[in-house]
């Protein structure tokens, strides 16, 4: 009986290996059950014959294979993961030179993916640390000629009044003040807010109270709340803060509030103050004045709809209260209302930047799929025996599928851990090089959500480079496995084609990549090499903030200024020194509107221009030229003829063709004209701008100063001996005085540029990295093509062909691969480059210039690629080759 049994089983087993079909229930189990026992014996080093016989062997003493059946299915599921895993192991660990490279290059990518995603997920994902963000909206005035302006202190009222689509509208504006506690005076970045400013944005002092409409009254404005971090460094955590006198602008403030750690500013960009823990205190901003004057837009409205109400609603309605303001009041200019999402205006144009970094590291990722690809098809096709005899044996396709798929998440899944490390770096030097004025990054860090992310792309990475090979590898003909005389395997033709297409694929990502780097670079070598418009080397900056209680009056705040700048002048080895409103590039943007003489009067259709005020010698530190007429000197006072300097763009724009000097513009009805005396050179507002806006200068000495002005002074001086020497000058004038943003102008034009800076340095590294992993790519698809025809060139050379020619072919065949993927590189780039027009600067997104220039190095570097599987094909002896397997 027994016997009988086994002969049994051994023409089941025959019919197994012969690959006839079994349909019969109990031939599956006997197929499943022998299957799984010649695996586990193969594992442990045994010949495909022990195998078998030990195979049998354990059947030995069961009395149904019924019965070993279901005590296998007990535990199928379990088992089968476990022997995937060990088995995905050891067949890796007997390749570490390929385990290494493959797990490296998606480490790369992985860990590239899960930095920038870092960032996206901070400044783009995160909400912000408010109490229902979404609701949070910034207001703004709109005309044709300023979209995006700030509101008027009135407008801002009758909107709170009025409204019935916000739970709240508040507004702030830029006032640094100066503390004066202790030895050191130090400037406080501090903004003045209305009433509700904080309750609008759901935030409330840690101590004390918040500001309400009784500080809006003139002369009620001496309250102050002061951040956390001010009130720990200066104060010492003084618990009897509250209720205390502080100096502020030498005036005696109280202080009736602390801010809790971490109190965001929600951003400014009419004064520029970064989003983020970044106010040192907030004063009340009063109303005074004559209500019916709405010409002065100077503050930043921020509001928090009602539930329910969209922002168009919440337009409408302001825009119904802008109407009842100007049939009210009379006014001709006709504002409207802009309401822009909180989120939006902090992410701002970082939006798009960050949408071009995700797609530039996910095309490396792509490519790294590729070669992951490549490599595991190149290696299945040295397995195509191992395949051969396991389906031989029983082991049908979605078995050994799932063990090949098993292998490449093994894979994946060690690529990612490296990734999650490399992003831990990654992230960390990311916000080393951001740029100062990069929104939210002090909420960029790796999370939670960063760990998922970056588990979810493994998994999606190793199905993706996995599936293809494991397919193709699964497809092994059982018919091999008993080819004794077989020695070698070489892969199918559609292997080859479709190697060949995914060369193409990663060479087309790596060409669009370098081309988006080459129209960066082209735009940033556009950046430097433009006219700045000034000089700004060997040119110190710094802001001196005078208290209104010491200089009441405008002779007193020129006084100081002309005396301070008089001082600067004399110090050794200074060439220039002078004082204005503002300085270039650091996002000034104060506009007004008059009438040309000559012109009829129109107020809705004015010249409008940035305005400015400035010493005579402001000029000639920043080193702007005079184009015609002259600057400023100490003639031009209160007591001679109103005089102003314009630009070259509001010479062009105000007077075409004609010469300004000379011309007459009034700000007044009836007119009182000023004479423009001069024409300087145009000075952008930041060095990516198309063209510099309309400008003009007064003169100090002829119009009300501001108690904050910049100093700049040209000298030889190093740094250091330069900042004492006018520090030292202002001490003598005032000791109470502190000095801030204290900065070379060579820090301001580097600053300037820091955004364009990090993203071409960003896209060039992923292009480059991208560049490389093609390069590689192709090189290992040429040297693969090169071992399996080796007998074909074998024959070739003893047949009489030259290695010459057989080095033209391997490289016809590698410059094939490389001119498609370039030319579909190309392609892709003409519609994907368009996301970069606005990062772009005097170049365009499809500058033939880049085009040409990056098609032609991708395929060098391809060609490059090809050249050592090329020496390598002529590099034997060709009866040698003949004989090789």
């Amino acid at each position: 009986m027994k016997r009988r049994w086994w002969n049994v089983v051994r023409m089941r087993a025959r019919s197994i290996a012969r690959g006839e079909a079994l349909d019969h229930e109990l031939d599956r189990e006997l197929r499943f059950h022998l299957e799984r026992q010649i695996e586990e014996n193969l594992e442990r080093g045994m010949t495909l014959a022990e195998a078998q016989w030990a195979a049998r062997r354990s059947l030995d003493g069961v009395t149904s294979i019924r019965e070993a059946c279901r005590d296998m299915r007990r535990t199928e599921p379990l088992e089968n993961l476990k022997r995937d895993l060990r088995y995905a192991f050891r067949s890796l660990a007997r390749t570490p030179g390929f385990t290494a490279v493959i797990v490296l290059t998606l480490t790369l990518a992985i860990g590239a993916n899960s930095a920038i995603f870092s960032v996206i997920n901070g400044v783009m994902l995160k909400p912000l640390p408010y109490p229902d963000p979404n609701r949070l909206m910034r207001v703004f005035s709109s005309t044709s000629v300023y979209p995006k302006f700030p509101l008027n202190p009135w407008d801002l009222r009758d909107f709170r009044e009025r409204n019935q689509s916000f739970a709240g509208i508040a507004a702030f504006t830029r006032r640094d003040v100066q503390l004066s506690e202790g030895d050191q005076p130090e400037m406080l970045t501090a903004i003045r807010v209305t009433a509700a400013y904080f309750a609008v944005l759901g935030v409330k002092p840690a101590r004390g109270r918040d500001f309400n409409q009784q500080d809006e009254i003139a002369g009620n404005s001496t309250s102050v709340i002061i951040s956390d971090r001010v009130w720990r460094r200066r104060f010492a955590s003084d618990r009897e803060i509250l209720g205390r006198k502080i100096l502020l602008d030498a005036q005696a403030f109280t202080v009736v509030g602390v801010m809790p750690p971490g109190a965001a500013h929600p951003g400014n960009d009419y004064h520029p103050i970064a989003h983020g823990e970044t106010v040192d205190a907030w004063l009340p901003f009063t109303y005074s004045g004559n209500s019916n004057q709405r010409g002065s837009h100077y503050l930043n409205g921020i509001a928090r709809l009602k539930p329910g109400i969209t922002p168009a609603q919440a337009v409408t309605d302001l825009n119904r209260i802008a109407a009842q303001i100007r049939q009210q009041y009379g006014l001709s200019r006709t504002w409207n209302a802009l309401v822009i999402p909180l989120r939006q205006e902090v992410v701002g144009k970082t939006e798009r930047l960050l949408v071009v970094l995700l797609g530039a590291v996910g095309a490396v990722l792509l490519i790294a799929c590729v070669n992951a690809a490549n490599l595991l098809m190149a290696r299945s096709s040295s397995r195509q025996r191992e395949m051969a005899i396991r389906a031989a044996m029983g082991a049908g396709q979605s078995r050994l599928l799932r063990q090949l798929m098993t292998e490449s998440l093994v894979i994946a899944i060690a690529g990612g851990c490296g990734g999650a490390a490399v992003a831990f770096g990654g992230v960390k030097a990311l916000v080393a090089l951001l740029p100062g004025d990069f929104p939210r990054a002090q909420t960029i860090h790796v999370d939670p959500l960063v760990f998922a992310f970056t588990l979810v792309i493994a998994l999606a990475t190793g199905i993706l480079f996995g599936l293809a090979p494991s397919w193709q590898a699964s497809r092994a003909d059982p018919q091999l496995a008993l080819r004794e005389s077989s020695r070698g395997s070489t892969s199918s033709r559609g292997q080859l084609h479709l190697r060949g297409a995914l060369v193409i694929g990663e060479i087309a990502l790596a060409t669009a990549l370098l081309i988006g780097a080459g129209l960066m670079l082209r735009s940033f070598v556009n950046l430097l090499r433009s006219d700045p418009g000034f000089r700004p080397e060997h040119v110190l900056t710094a802001t001196v903030s005078l208290p209104a209680v010491e200089y009441k009056d405008g002779p007193d705040i020129a006084r100081f200024y002309d005396e301070l700048v008089t001082r600067l002048e004399a110090i050794p080895g200074v060439q220039a020194a002078g004082a204005g409103t503002d300085i270039p590039w650091t996002g000034y943007n104060d506009n007004t509107s008059f009438d040309l003489e000559g012109h009829p009067h129109d107020p809705n259709h004015q010249v409008h221009a940035r305005y400015h005020g400035a010493t005579p010698d402001y000029f000639r530190a920043l080193g702007i030229p005079l184009v015609g007429g002259r600057f400023f000197d100490r003639r031009d006072d209160k007591t001679s003829t109103q005089v102003v300097l314009i630009n070259q763009s509001l010479a062009r724009k105000a007077w075409p063709n004609e010469d300004a000097v000379g011309k007459r513009i009034s700000f007044n009805t009836p007119p009182q004209w000023i004479t423009v005396v001069g024409v300087v050179g145009d000075v952008k507002d930041t060095p990516s701008s198309d063209a510099a806006e309309p400008a003009f200068w007064w003169p100090e000495q002829q119009v009300q100063p501001t108690f904050a002005m910049s100093i700049v002074v040209r000298g030889d001086a190093s740094e250091g001996v330069l900042l004492d020497a006018v520090r030292q000058e202002v001490h003598r004038l005032n000791r109470s005085l502190a000095l801030s943003d204290i900065r070379m102008m060579e820090q301001v034009a580097d600053a300037s540029v820091a955004t364009p800076r990090f993203s071409l340095f960003l896209v060039g590294l992923f292009a480059s990295l991208a560049l490389t992993l093609a390069a590689i790519g192709m090189y290992g698809v040429v040297a693969y093509s090169v071992s399996q025809r080796t007998h074909e060139f074998g024959l070739r050379m003893a047949l009489g062909a030259r290695p010459l020619d057989v080095q033209r072919m391997v490289l016809g065949g590698g410059l094939r691969l490389a001119i498609a993927g370039v030319g579909c590189g190309v392609l892709c780039a003409l519609a994907l480059t368009r996301v970069l027009r606005t990062l772009l600067f005097g170049v365009s997104a499809a500058d033939p210039g880049v085009f040409s220039a990056v098609g032609a190095v991708a395929i060098v570097i391809a060609c490059l690629a090809c050249y050592i599987p090329a020496r390598r094909a002529t590099g034997s002896d060709p009866l040698t080759a003949l004989r090789c397997d």
